[in-house]
């Protein structure tokens, strides 16, 4: 028994680097059996619903029952959010990022349920948005449930998250290098050595079921692409810088569209459900998430006025899906639009000059990285999606000038966030957290700790005393009163008269004992007792010396945390335990205690993080 309480604190309480990996791997699992049934809902109705089409060939379908579809699922939508309060109803990619800010990457399971609920509705009605956003809250939400139940430290737990945002990426494209690049770059905003391996174990176990269940093919039908000149490069650069501009326009219109946010569900929903349904009427393309108008534009096979169509349409419903916190994703939709300006560009190639042998499957791979890029500022993730979805690193150079020109346009000449800080640019309980505050959230209280501290009754005898200060310890921690006393004043009050060191002098606002709690007043370190004499002598909230009043904290939490409760109580010290204090099981023995010059000294001298 106690072996496997060793094991159990060597995965969820130290920072041992094989445990962490352990757990990321079950995250991993974990999230991607999540993300797999989560496709399985919503492919296997509409191949019922489409039997002589793909899963997403809407245009199958008559066009008052593309309408009927539509109504059905908007309306359904506003009743089952309706009734909820505004953070019930936190769902998606901006949801995962609060939660890692504000909660330590814990996700509740109430608002997992409803995302998984209101995405297949969403899907499943053919609304014109994606499932990689909510993948991306399901991974997250599903790793981090693992890891709550585990009662992993928060440092862990924010790790194990981002595990499950990298699965839930591989899972959902089968590309896993991508996953591991946007869970680092877009969910945990570090790239950090520490969750490099854990992170890359849960991508690669997503990726693997995935293929066990749908397959080894990525999320496109991509054919062989080349670039034959680098006379195309000039070509290339127009792409970055229409993909750049669109993009831009893009997180611009989302901006307007965040004006109809106090209005209510049946208005600003309901509007998009009639938008889209009014759009499908004429261009039945737009509904749903697209990879088939993908796959034909990368096959090659484009019609100039309606791919132009249904960028544009495509463009101004996912802004207003994204706006008015519409809970479905908008990855896809970005690719969507990449994909057909690329393949407009790559038609328009041909038509200018028919002879060249320009692809049109290149440039819609390139359009979908520069967009991605661009739009979700992931301009590494983007990259490395394209090297896995073509398998060809022939892609590489043309996609970075393309993907970094894109970025630069939106960013630097447009001004514009990525389009998930856009999304929160109002509201109050997410802020990018500064680089030191990052650093804190993802170290250990246990990195700071100082374990120099012996544990004491108030009351104490001349031998208990002696006993304690043989330890060497610097502090003496009184639980029962919550402060700490200085090793040095006991030694002193030990060199003076018994008489004088037991009296009831002022015991600077700490709280008061009765003498008869120290009828059987022990002495411990580590879980050891030492025994006192039948008639304590020593005051040790009466003796003069150095005292500060402390808290208790749980191991499992961070140094953000530690600062947090510091400054709650207004304190400088706190006392740490195995467990939560206010746990049922009781605390365990102190651990050590950590202040804010231990923390601020922890993180002026710790080596800097890979950013």
């Amino acid at each position: 028994m106690q072996k496997c309480q060793h094991w159990l604190n060597q995965l969820t309480m130290s920072d041992n680097q094989l445990g962490l990996s352990i757990l990321a791997l079950a995250a991993g699992i974990a999230a991607a059996l999540v993300i797999t049934l989560f496709r399985l809902a919503i492919e296997w109705p509409l191949e019922i619903f489409l039997p002589m089409s793909s899963e997403d060939d809407y245009e199958a379908l008559a066009q008052l029952t593309r309408i009927g579809l539509l109504v059905t699922g908007g309306l359904l939508l506003v009743a089952i959010f309706q009734p909820l309060k505004p953070e019930q109803r936190s769902v998606g990619v901006t949801h995962v990022l609060i939660r890692m800010e504000r909660h330590q990457g814990y996700m509740p399971k109430t608002n997992l349920l409803l995302q998984w609920v209101a995405a297949a509705i969403a899907l499943l009605s053919g609304h014109s948005v994606g499932r990689e956003g909510p993948a991306i809250h399901l991974g997250a939400g599903a790793a981090s449930q693992l890891g709550a139940s585990a009662g992993v430290a928060h440092h862990r737990l924010r790790i194990l998250a981002g595990a499950g945002v990298a699965s839930a990426i591989a899972a959902s494209f089968n590309t896993p290098m991508a996953g591991v690049i946007f869970a680092m770059e877009v969910v945990l905003l570090e790239y950090n050595l520490r969750g490099f391996i854990p992170i890359i174990l849960a991508s690669v176990a997503g990726a693997v079921i995935s293929q066990l269940v749908f397959g080894s093919n990525t999320a496109f039908d991509v054919p062989p692409l080349a670039m034959h000149s680098l006379l195309e490069l000039p070509y290339v650069i127009a792409l970055g810088l229409i993909c750049g501009l669109l993009s831009a326009a893009f997180i611009l219109l989302m901006k307007r569209f965040q004006r109809l946010a106090p209005q209510p569900l049946l208005i600003k929903w309901g509007g998009l459900t009639l938008a889209t349904a009014a759009v499908a009427w004429w261009l039945p393309g737009i509904m749903g998430i697209g990879y088939d108008t993908v796959n034909h534009a990368l096959a090659g096979d484009v019609s100039m006025g309606l791919f132009i169509g249904l960028l544009l349409g495509k463009l101004v419903l996912a802004a207003w899906a994204a706006g008015v916190g519409f809970p479905a994703g908008l990855i896809g939709p970005t690719l969507f639009i990449g994909a057909l300006v690329g393949g407009v560009m790559g038609q328009f190639s041909l038509l200018v000059v028919p002879g060249y042998p320009a692809e049109i499957g290149f440039y819609v791979m390139l359009g979908m990285g520069a967009m991605m890029g661009a739009v979700l500022r992931a301009p590494l993730a983007a990259l490395v999606a394209l090297l896995e979805l073509t398998a060809n690193p022939h892609i590489i150079m043309p996609g970075m000038l393309a993907i970094v020109i894109a970025t630069l346009v939106a960013s630097e000449i447009f001004k514009q966030p990525s389009i998930f800080r856009a999304q929160l640019g109002q509201n109050d309980l997410y802020q990018v957290p500064h680089p030191v505050q990052q650093m804190l959230y993802s170290t250990w209280v246990a990195e700071a700790l100082s374990r120099s501290v012996a544990v004491s009754s108030r009351k104490i005898s001349s031998q208990g005393a002696s006993q304690l200060l043989q330890l060497g310890t610097d502090w003496v921690l009184l639980e029962k009163d919550n402060v700490i006393l200085s090793t040095a004043a006991l030694a002193e009050a030990l060199s003076n008269s018994p008489d004088d060191a037991s009296g009831s002098a002022d015991t600077g606002g700490s709280t008061n004992t009765s003498a008869t709690d120290s009828a059987t007043a022990t002495t411990t370190r580590a879980g050891v007792e030492f025994p006192a004499d039948a008639s304590p002598d020593i005051d040790l909230l009466a003796i003069p010396g150095e005292r500060h009043t402390v808290e208790a904290i749980s191991l499992k939490y961070n140094l953000q945390d530690a600062l947090d409760l510091m400054q709650s109580h207004d304190l400088n010290w706190l006392a740490v335990y195995r467990r939560d204090p206010d746990s049922r099981k009781g605390a365990g023995p102190c651990v050590g205690l950590v202040s804010r010059e231990m923390i601020e000294r922890h993180y002026r001298y710790r080596p800097q993080t890979i950013r």
